[in-house]
């Protein structure tokens, strides 16, 4: 499973990425979704890397995340067991987006204590913090 946030704005891009975006239901700054294994959801994400975050996220966070950021469609409170059966919809391959009662985008806050010194204009390689990260636990955790 791969979370994948977008970071940059939507000033300057290109029509290709902003569809990409599109697609990806990631309209909007500090939006988050969820993505399966898969070479097209990889393709997707490698068009959009200089403009997002992504990587592996861990199933305890992923729960913690899906309790506090979903939003149902009929704004009632989320349970656990909307949570289980997200997870299981999820580990089957599907997306948030095939959960009818929840709206399909987590939008997150923006980092405690701030991205890192590259910032967003950098790929982790170089500093920063767009593209791949080997583990998005820590980050999603300081943007619950």
């Amino acid at each position: 499973m791969n979370a994948i946030i977008r970071v940059r704005g939507r000033i300057g891009i290109k029509k290709q990425v902003k569809d990409t975006f599109q697609m990806l239901r990631l309209d909007k700054s500090q939006s988050c979704t969820l993505l399966p294994e898969s070479p097209i959801y990889n393709g997707m994400i490698e068009k959009v890397k200089d403009y997002a975050m992504y990587g592996p996220i861990s199933e305890a966070v992923l729960k913690e995340l899906l309790l506090k950021r979903v939003v149902r469609k009929d704004k009632k409170p989320v349970d656990a067991k909307l949570v289980d059966k997200i997870i299981s919809t999820l580990k089957s391959g599907k997306l948030l987006k095939d959960v009818s009662e929840i709206v399909p985008v987590l939008r997150l806050h923006p980092p405690v204590k701030g991205l890192r010194k590259g910032g967003i204009k950098n790929t982790v390689k170089q500093g920063g913090d767009l593209g791949f990260h080997e583990s998005m636990d820590d980050l999603i955790k300081r943007m619950m």
